[in-house]
């Protein structure tokens, strides 16, 4: 079996998966990150960005610079530190 390059640590993503979208046409950041669900993570791109756009211009033979970086969005509600901290109740609402 061949060894396995990972790009996103967080959702397993490897190098032949982005390739493979690459190839399918998902050819700028934002519909590949729809497409792979990079940089939608616990980390929210911020280990992964830089690797999986870096891979985007190799494959695609344009700049790295011009790659228009995707857009990330913070989560639907904000959330208070206590409730992640395990300390209070859940507050629906």
């Amino acid at each position: 079996m061949a060894d396995k390059i990972i790009l996103c640590l967080c959702l397993d993503i490897t190098e032949h998966d982005l390739d493979r979208a690459i190839e399918e046409g998902f050819t700028d950041a934002e519909t590949l990150k729809r497409y792979t669900a990079g940089f939608m993570g616990p980390c929210q791109g911020k280990s992964c960005m830089d690797t999986i756009l870096e891979r985007l211009a190799h494959k695609t033979g344009v700049d790295p610079e011009s790659l228009r970086r995707p857009t990330l969005r913070p989560p639907a509600h904000p959330v208070r530190l206590g409730l992640l901290a395990g300390l209070g109740g859940f507050d629906a609402s």
